[in-house]
């Protein structure tokens, strides 16, 4: 059975060139953007790109499920930045837990961890909520959420309530004194819900989003991005900062390790399409067609990359 298409979602590929101009473009990757074809598709985040594949849908009423990730914020002139708190000890999490959960049972809500390290809160709420996927929303200014819902009054109630209530906590008092991040707050994000029919029957890669994204929506997931079977793959490294060499290794291991075997098996007929996308910043696609233009030249990856619109 031929797979229709393998998509390999790479945030941060086309911010490399920006960080490290000088950077070379390894062959294959030059080769693919140089054939390819430049589309729109995706939208910013790969959480919300994945989350659209595995057949979440948006719902205005109903019980939905948020991440409710940890975080510790840092005040700006006139904003608040939101950074993950990934430290957490599992007795840390758990005391923290403690002392909202009353607040949070009383409010017909739930915490919990159905992924470990990846806090979940289940709500029924009317309304529809928007905001962005972590991706986009941690490390960046917050933008003012919109309230014109009921559901999203009752999360900012109850992310009100989690400030005041571990602002003087004993693991916030414990952590600072110890020099690391206080966790001051949940951030909340949600797909929606996975109300419609994947278009994948396999995820690789994201690490524990992904795996939440897959298991909800009752897709197999693969820890190991180069898993040869995966029809959605996720390719995260790019997004952290790194230099020169860690970026060079980053995309010869991309090219040698997940590409080139898909180029084979796109050679060969075993797949119809390839689509590599930066979420949201650049994307291209390449059939078996495209993959014979021997004629075409490669191109490097500031090149490729300058001309393509966001995409949507």
């Amino acid at each position: 059975m031929i797979a229709s298409e393998v998509q390999v979602l790479v945030p941060g590929l086309w911010g490399i060139p920006e960080q490290n101009p000088d950077l070379a473009t390894p062959a294959l990757l030059a080769r693919i953007l140089g054939r390819g074809r430049f589309a729109a598709g995706t939208r910013p985040g790969w959480e919300a790109t994945a989350a659209d594949r595995l057949g979440f849908q948006a719902v205005a009423s109903g019980r939905r499920r948020w991440l409710a990730l940890p975080v510790s914020l840092a005040a700006g002139m006139t904003d608040l930045v939101a950074t993950r708190v990934e430290d957490l000890s599992p007795g840390e999490w758990e005391s923290l837990r403690a002392a909202v959960l009353p607040e949070f049972e009383q409010a017909g809500a739930v915490l919990q961890d159905r992924v470990p390290g990846l806090p979940t809160l289940e709500l029924e709420g009317e309304g529809e909520w928007q905001g962005p996927p972590p991706s986009i929303g941690l490390g960046k200014p917050m933008r003012v959420p919109g309230l014109d819902s009921p559901v999203a009054r009752r999360l900012q109630v109850l992310g009100n309530m989690v400030q005041m209530v571990w602002f003087e906590h004993p693991v916030n008092r414990e952590r600072l004194r110890s020099g690391r991040l206080p966790v001051q707050g949940l951030w909340f994000w949600s797909p929606g819900v996975p109300s419609g029919a994947p278009s994948v029957r396999r995820v690789a890669g994201g690490g524990s989003l992904a795996r939440w994204l897959a298991e909800e929506a009752e897709v197999a997931w693969s820890a190991d991005p180069f898993d040869g079977q995966a029809e959605l793959v996720v390719i995260d490294a790019f997004s952290r900062e790194g230099g020169v060499d860690r970026h060079a290794a980053l995309l010869e291991s991309l090219c040698s390790d997940l590409l080139a075997p898909h180029i084979e098996r796109l050679r060969k007929g075993k797949v119809a399409e390839i689509r590599l996308q930066d979420p949201g910043v650049a994307g291209v696609r390449l059939d078996r067609a495209d993959w014979r233009r021997f004629w075409r030249r490669g191109r490097p990856l500031a090149s490729a990359g300058s001309g393509a619109s966001g995409l949507r």
